[in-house]
């Protein structure tokens, strides 16, 4: 099995060292599968940084949205970026203006839990709109699942 098709589970860490799953249900649900058996857990921090796929995923979700509404790409994130992160005065060292300045400006500097805010506040912010956006979770299972009925097919047309 690939890195990739094995889950992930957030688990928060008491001062005594025992660990609790951070959302208990979805975490209880999945090891159901495996009662009576012995399983292996690894552990490791939660990673701070993303990879280049998961950077590419933004681009990807909000695509239908800056269609739907003719919004360039990077106007949205940075729309996306000042109503989650906010904003903080910047006086200009040069000309003494005030701007306003993101206080995240780059979503390739966001850890993997801003990241996630992110996106949940576009899925959400889309919808309140009329704009339904794919989140990336959902894409990566519709790929799997076209790609499992693509295999079918072709061993079908084999037989």
């Amino acid at each position: 099995m690939a890195r990739a098709d094995i889950p992930e589970f957030e688990i928060n860490v008491d001062a005594a060292g025992r660990p609790t799953f951070a959302h208990p249900g979805q975490g209880y649900a999945w090891l159901r599968q495996f009662a009576g058996t012995l399983i292996v857990g690894q552990f490791y921090g939660m990673r701070d940084k993303r990879s280049a796929r998961q950077n590419r995923a933004i681009h990807a979700m909000l695509q239908p949205w800056c269609a739907a509404t003719g919004t360039r790409i990077d106007d949205l994130k940075r729309e996306l970026l000042e109503h989650v992160f906010g904003t903080f005065e910047h006086t200009s060292p040069i000309t003494g203006q005030v701007y306003q300045v993101l206080t995240e400006p780059h979503t390739s500097a966001l850890s993997v839990g801003q990241f996630v805010m992110l996106i949940d506040a576009a899925l959400e912010l889309a919808a309140g709109r009329g704009v339904w956006l794919l989140s990336p979770d959902e894409y990566t299972r519709a790929k799997a699942a076209a790609e499992k009925q693509a295999a079918r097919a072709a061993r079908k047309v084999a037989a």
